[in-house]
């Protein structure tokens, strides 16, 4: 009894390990070039915020917070303003 569930568990495992990959590959939504060039541009520019507002001359305290809200805020409408 034991042997036969084990290999029942054993094939369902494999069956669905195997169809896996394909249902992720389906499922994941494919981009143009020139959204991601423009995604890309988007995460360089908010990079360069953030390092601004944590040099060492940059600003301190709630005006580090408020700088690094107004670079996600920023780099949130740069992605939704992006080409699909």
């Amino acid at each position: 009894m034991v042997n036969q569930f084990t290999a029942a568990t054993l094939a369902l495992v494999l069956i669905g390990s195997s169809l896996t990959p394909s249902i992720l590959q389906a499922a994941e939504p494919t981009h143009s070039k020139a959204h991601e060039t423009a995604v890309q541009k988007c995460g360089d520019a908010y990079e360069a915020a953030a390092a601004a507002a944590h040099a060492p001359n940059g600003p301190k305290g709630n005006a580090r917070k408020r700088a690094m809200h107004a670079a996600a805020e920023s780099k949130k409408q740069c992605v939704a303003k992006a080409p699909r």
